[in-house]
């Protein structure tokens, strides 16, 4: 038959059907296609939705393998008051849910730290909180700003007991030797030839500091982070390279570690 001839069969069905024969037919035939254009327009009116209704951020910050708490909302809405943040505006994130192992790089890890490290580079993430593992691997892939030209006279003064150091030296010399053997794959996290305590400056051939160490935190006791740690280890705070939102993130450090 055809098609023009079927066409034609197909209206004399329909002219001669009640209502609801003819919805029923439709549904018939045309059920797929409805569902699919349905659920086109459900998927674009959210994505419209989300993109009207989303807001900049004022401040972002990563609480690595902080344990689980559930009072992330509310130090976020403690912080954005203590700094004036306009949560009408904008957005005060404080993702204290991401973990990052301490040695063994799962499928799950890479993909924390890579997310991590995209948003460093576009400039989304402004401080990164970790125990010592991660944020030595971090520190070594050149994460974090040398506090010598980030904190002001007074704040290098109040924190430089509490600082963590890298060996600008060491790094160096193994980023020489990555060179020369072909190199590693792009992003990915790299363990560097750290002294044993970082925080002891003196057995280094070029200590930088780029950490500051969150012991006695009253405000992460607060909140119920980083106190489940059967090592007792105390995290690192760390102002990362890319973030345009210093003063707030200086508020953060702040706001952490209080007179």
């Amino acid at each position: 038959m055809a098609m023009h001839d079927e066409v034609k069969e197909q209206k004399t069905k329909l002219k001669n059907m009640t209502p609801r024969q003819k919805l029923a037919y439709f549904w018939d035939y045309y059920k797929i296609h409805t569902i699919v254009v349905l659920f086109l327009l459900f998927v674009t009116a959210a994505f419209i939705r989300d993109t009207v209704n989303a807001k900049d951020y004022a401040f972002y910050a990563a609480l690595l393998n902080a344990g689980l708490s559930d009072m992330q909302e509310a130090m976020q809405e403690d912080f954005a008051q203590y700094s004036g943040i306009d949560t009408k505006s904008y957005e005060c994130f404080i993702d204290a849910s991401s973990t990052l192992s301490d040695d063994i790089m799962s499928q799950m890890d890479f993909a924390v730290s890579q997310r991590i490290f995209a948003m460093a580079q576009t400039h989304e993430i402004d401080v990164l909180v970790s125990n010592p593992a991660p944020f030595d691997n971090y520190a070594g892939n050149m994460m974090f700003t040398d506090l010598r030209k980030e904190l002001s006279a007074e704040e290098y003064e109040k924190y430089k007991d509490k600082f963590y150091y890298i060996d600008a030296a060491a790094i160096n010399t193994e980023e020489a030797a990555k060179d020369s053997s072909g190199g590693s794959a792009s992003g990915a996290l790299q363990t560097p030839k750290e002294p044993a305590n970082p925080s002891d400056p003196s057995a280094m051939e070029e200590p930088v500091p780029v950490g500051i160490y969150l012991s006695g935190s009253a405000r992460l006791k607060e909140y119920g982070f980083y106190t489940r740690n059967d090592r007792e280890e105390v995290p690192v705070f760390g102002f990362v390279f890319s973030s345009e939102r210093k003063e707030i993130s200086h508020l953060f450090l702040q706001y952490l570690l209080p007179e």
